[in-house]
């Protein structure tokens, strides 16, 4: 905090934290919160679709610039975190993490998910399908099925959907 002088701070959390995590929440509203406004939004931790998702929306809230620190917490709190980052990269100026060692920061790539619009199009088709075929789906968004087929196939790959051409975890996150 010191470091990028913030003048606001949100910690997200388990909702049922631990109590560490709790006199630690107070440690920090006790050292920090005179110089900056602290909140604590508290998620199910076992949920990376609802953590990203949560980080996206915050993302798209909050104005002026903002550095995310994903260290510490639970691991796919923190991983639910960066992947909301993932989702915006042009709304975060800096995606940080404490090194164990000695806490310095380390400054993380800023990466995306890469969907050209027309594999977005189509997993957002596939989303709401409703048992139409890929041909049909082809037919509706004036593709070949080859065309389709192909990009299903790179979207397979990079696990954003499944042998089945259904929507993964991966891909769901991918068009938040």
């Amino acid at each position: 905090m010191h470091k990028y002088s913030a003048d606001k701070v949100i910690l997200i959390m388990d909702k049922e934290p631990k109590d560490i995590v709790t006199k630690a929440l107070e440690k920090v509203k006790n050292t920090f919160g005179a110089v900056a406004r602290i909140e604590a939004v508290k998620l199910d931790g076992a949920n990376l679709y609802e953590i990203a998702k949560t980080m996206v929306d915050l993302l798209e809230k909050e104005e002026g610039n903002k550095i995310v620190n994903v260290s510490g917490g639970w691991k796919l709190l923190a991983q639910g975190v960066l992947y909301g980052c993932y989702a915006r990269p042009e709304l975060v100026e800096k995606i940080v993490c404490n090194k164990i060692e000695d806490s310095t920061l380390i400054e993380l790539p800023k990466l995306s998910y890469n969907l050209s619009s027309a594999k977005r199009e189509l997993m957002e088709e596939i989303v709401k399908r409703n048992g139409r075929s890929i041909v049909q789906i082809a037919e509706k968004l004036g593709k070949t099925r080859g065309m389709l087929y192909q990009h299903l196939k790179e979207l397979k790959e990079s696990g954003y959907v499944d042998e089945k051409f259904e929507i993964t975890l991966a891909g769901r996150m991918s068009l938040l």
